[in-house]
């Protein structure tokens, strides 16, 4: 049974010089493809003064999106400040079991988390974790050695395994920390033998977003790169179709 399966930096439902609220045409945009899973990086669950600026503007844009396509979701409201908060997201057509949020943070700048949650799918439970890592490799290569940690904690080897999100990871150093999980591999590497190109969306030319893949048959890899993908956000996402083995 193919799994169609996207992750995004949706830049807060804003373009990417924020100049134009996006969010309706981004759900728009994932209606079509609408994938099994879906993972979301800087995503609102509340902005007050967006609230005032903006007529249309809509708070925990994770109900948004998620309304009439995917029946379950998760949220880590991890990056919380007085007047706003977000964080990552995992949107799902199937059953999400149980989900934790692991504080990931290296200093006081960045609020960062990784968000774990258990999906059904027929009979087989699937390991998802969403993450949005520091923008300095030092601190990173603190981040990838938790997450490595604590997916090596969750698995006993039977379940497979989707890591994805915005890793920042601008000197291609993740898949180096996470060549000790055993058979994980970036699926669009895996595909096209390099890594998706993703920031920023006017001349994407930085790797930074990645899906990370285990038990699974990489049947498709691609960044949606068309003029109006790159008109949704900073990044531009990535999907992959996906077997399990």
């Amino acid at each position: 049974m193919p799994l169609k399966i996207l992750t995004f930096n949706i830049h807060k439902g804003f373009n990417w010089n924020n100049t134009k609220y996006t969010l309706k045409r981004l759900k728009k945009a994932l209606t079509h493809i609408h994938p099994d899973i879906v993972f979301l990086q800087e995503v609102v669950g509340e902005n007050k003064k967006h609230q005032k600026k903006f007529d249309k503007w809509i708070d925990r844009q994770f109900e948004y999106l998620a309304q009439d396509l995917w029946s379950d979701f998760s949220y880590s409201n991890h990056a919380v400040f007085d007047f706003r908060n977000h964080g990552n997201v995992i949107l799902s057509k199937y059953p999400i079991l149980n989900t934790e949020v692991q504080d990931i943070s290296t200093n006081h700048y960045e609020q960062r988390a990784l968000l774990f949650s258990e999906i059904q799918i027929e009979d087989k439970i699937l390991h998802t974790y969403c993450v949005h890592l520091n923008l300095l490799h030092k601190d990173r290569i603190k981040q990838y050695e938790y997450i490595k940690d604590f997916v090596q904690s969750k698995s006993d080897n039977h379940h497979p395994i989707l890591i994805a999100g915005d890793f920042n990871d601008w000197n291609q150093k993740a898949s180096e920390h996470f060549l000790n999980i055993d058979n994980l591999y970036d699926a669009h590497k895996f595909k096209h033998g390099f890594y998706g190109r993703t920031f920023p969306t006017l001349f994407p030319l930085l790797k930074l977003d990645r899906i990370y893949t285990k038990g699974f048959h990489i049947l498709d890899a691609e960044v949606f790169k068309n003029k109006h993908w790159k008109s949704l956000s900073d990044h531009l996402p990535i999907y992959i179709e996906v077997e399990f083995k």
